[in-house]
């Protein structure tokens, strides 16, 4: 008799699949990524609107203000309503703690700093403050209100 060879020398060892390659990408990888693009693209057209927006409104009613002094000549209202217009500007594009406590030469410096000093110095915020606070006593040039009216709208538009 014939001794029966061993049944387990047969066997063949366990064959392990391929490595998975981790390029080119899964389909459901791809769709997060363009998911992930999409959004950031969304959100940054969402914040250049919101800026946009509010520049736009801004100089709209600069334009509005411009045109009231143009019809009644009241250098004392349009001071009051450039500096309330300056403040809600600032209030927006700023840290609203820091904007809401400034008055005066730190308001000044404020409005200097954010923007080219050229463009808006504060001798110029010091004459708007002067209109706003001594009233109808003051003589403004219509040199000074057109230089108010133009230092706010380079600031909006470089702020906003």
């Amino acid at each position: 008799m014939n001794a029966a060879p061993d049944p387990l020398l047969e066997l063949r060892d366990i064959h392990l699949p391929e490595a998975i390659a981790s390029w080119p990408l899964a389909p459901g990888w791809w769709v997060l990524w363009v998911g992930l693009i999409g959004l950031a693209a969304l959100s940054l057209w969402g914040v250049r609107r919101r800026r946009a927006s509010v520049r736009r409104a801004a100089l709209m009613e600069l334009d509005a203000l411009e045109a009231g002094y143009q019809h009644e000549g009241d250098a004392v209202v349009l001071a009051h309503r450039l500096s309330s217009l300056l403040r809600r500007v600032a209030l927006v594009r700023f840290d609203r703690n820091t904007v809401a406590a400034l008055h005066g030469q730190a308001w000044a410096r404020f409005l200097e700093s954010s923007v080219n000093k050229k463009r808006f110095p504060a001798e110029l915020v010091c004459t708007l403050e002067q209109a706003v606070y001594a009233g109808p006593s003051i003589h403004h040039e219509p040199d000074d209100v057109a230089a108010w009216i133009s230092a706010c709208r380079g600031w909006i538009r470089r702020v906003s």
